[in-house]
């Protein structure tokens, strides 16, 4: 399958809104998220600690669909949080941009970390198709690394 025609933008002040409404549709799929999810601590968390500079909107025909958060360091990359809303997944839009990473962290040789919700089975597959491994996990999710 094609991954279809996005775009990437700057997050800003003014998506937030979006971003807790993705982070809701997100979790819905995980029961076990779910049943921690906080509304009040969401909006209260975007208010104090959201730096909009680790955020890329990721948006089709100038419409956001989901976001990704990653952060760079000495050593490594994170993929804090890769979301896409549920109607965009299975489109390959996670395996695509997760593939620019790798390209330039095999440059910078730093080594990829992420985490996967347990019971997400694509983005698992995806982790595992693009040689990915578990070096950790509690009961929601499994951590995850690529060395170059």
């Amino acid at each position: 399958m094609m991954s279809i025609p996005y775009q990437l933008r700057p997050a800003s002040k003014e998506d937030i809104e979006f971003l807790m409404h993705l982070e809701k549709e997100a979790f819905k799929q995980f029961p076990k998220v779910m049943k921690r999810f906080d509304e009040h601590h969401q909006k209260e968390h975007y208010k104090h600690h959201f730096q909009p500079k680790y955020v890329c909107i990721i948006e089709l025909a100038h419409q956001p669909i989901g976001a990704v958060s990653i952060l760079t360091r000495r050593k490594d990359i994170s993929i804090v949080y890769l979301y896409v809303l549920p109607e965009f997944q299975e489109k390959n839009i996670d395996k695509s941009l997760i593939k620019r990473v790798l390209t330039r962290a095999k440059e910078e040789v730093k080594t990829v970390m992420t985490c996967v919700f347990k019971g997400d089975t694509q983005a698992k597959n995806v982790c595992d198709s693009l040689g990915f491994e578990v070096f950790a996990e509690d009961d929601l999710r499994w951590r995850v690394k690529w060395i170059p």
